[in-house]
């Protein structure tokens, strides 16, 4: 695919790229709504990516075409980063704008992006693409960026300037994930270990199960639970709480009342989750799938119920996936409101449950969902492409 990319390239700006760059979308294997708490998650990166093509100009102008829309845009360094346009644009606008505030040496340059992470599907094809235009301005431009740092101005692009207030957990895994390996990640304190991920041991597969329900993460349903958790956090301080870290579930329901219903929710989500995490880690020390596929089925519980971040389609995964023997654990991934689930199965039994899941999708009249398997994949990698 990389040779096609390249020839690509030339034959849209007669010349080859001088930097290749690509990035990984991600699974969480679980950990929802809990890295913007500055709590626990569980990632992973798959091996679907987004490419990106670059080389040099000598003006302010940045153009590029982005293969997937069949589009090509460009604006101006000197002009108009500041300005919004909405799109797709956005996210690459917002590179050149937070990297301009760190006082970068930026020119214009000729790009082209490519991915295969399904758009709107819940497996951070944003993250993606920031960290690979990152990655590659860093090359290109001799920016001498850590990873740390790359995760860090991606987020902060898609915070600041596309206004979506995801916490570090996407761009963190899509810089430093690894084959076969969970990051199990402290987004406080950014300690972070890899765990192993052997599931070809019990003969195992994770299933994406699509809704095709579309969602705008900068809509005001996300920063809405957001607000809602640093609420019930700010109330909790008043008893010397100083992150959900130092909450417990008897402290939770001791203060409920002073907290009011949907403020107490909220905070049991995240005091729960960030236990299921820990819970999680050990199990997969231990190569204990059951387990594993038990706690997915209580977070998805928690994020329907507690969080109210599920929908009707993702809710059916659950539901299929308790009365399935070869699923052992089910439950939506991202930050909901559509997007997409995931699904613990013994590698053999996936076409039928596929099958199951379209079935009963169609009986109940939603939109055909896309199901299809992940393998666990790298982080970013980068590399000069000598004329």
């Amino acid at each position: 695919m990389d040779d096609v990319l390249i020839r690509s390239f030339r034959e849209k700006f007669g010349t080859p790229p001088e930097v290749y760059s690509s990035a990984p979308g991600r699974i969480n294997l679980i950990g929802e709504h809990t890295d913007y708490n500055l709590g626990y998650v569980l990632p992973s990166a798959i091996h679907l990516h987004v490419a990106f093509l670059a080389s040099g100009r000598t003006d302010g102008i940045v153009r590029i075409w982005a293969d997937n829309f069949k589009q090509e845009k460009s604006f101006s360094l000197q002009q108009d980063v500041e300005a919004r346009r909405g799109g797709w644009i956005d996210y690459v606008k917002g590179i050149f704008w937070v990297l301009s505030k760190q006082g970068a040496s930026l020119r214009g340059i000729d790009a082209y992006v490519w991915g295969n992470i399904p758009l709107e599907s819940g497996l951070s094809s944003s993250a993606a693409l920031e960290v690979s235009i990152i990655s590659a301005l860093d090359v290109l431009f001799k920016l001498g960026l850590s990873p740390l740092e790359i995760a860090k101005l991606a987020q902060a692009a898609e915070n600041d300037y596309v206004g979506v207030k995801c916490g570090l957990m996407d761009q963190f895994v899509s810089v430093f994930g690894k084959k076969d390996k969970a990051v199990f990640l402290d987004c406080d304190t950014l300690a972070y270990e890899y765990i192993p991920l052997r599931l070809t041991r019990e003969d195992l597969g994770i299933l994406v199960y699509d809704t095709r329900v579309p969602r705008d993460l900068a809509s005001s349903a996300y920063n809405k639970r957001r607000s809602e958790a640093m609420g019930a956090l700010e109330r909790l301080r008043e008893y010397g709480i100083q992150t959900y870290k130092d909450v417990t579930l008897s402290l939770l329901d001791e203060k409920k009342n002073e907290l009011g219903e949907t403020y107490y929710k909220r905070a049991r989500h995240v005091v729960a989750e960030n236990e299921r995490v820990k819970k999680a880690v050990s199990a997969l020390r231990d190569d204990n799938f059951h387990e594993l596929g038990r706690l997915l089925f209580q977070s998805h519980k928690s994020l329907r119920d507690d969080y109210q971040v599920s929908c009707p389609e993702l809710d059916l995964l659950f539901e299929c996936g308790k009365k399935s023997q070869s699923c052992l654990g089910a439950r939506l991934t991202g930050a909901g409101f559509g997007g997409s689930g995931i699904a613990l199965i013994r590698k053999k039994d996936i076409p039928s449950f596929k099958m199951q899941v379209s079935d009963e999708a169609q009986r109940r009249g939603f939109v055909t969902p896309a199901c299809y398997e992940v393998e666990i994949g790298e982080g970013m990698r980068t590399q000069i492409r000598v004329k």
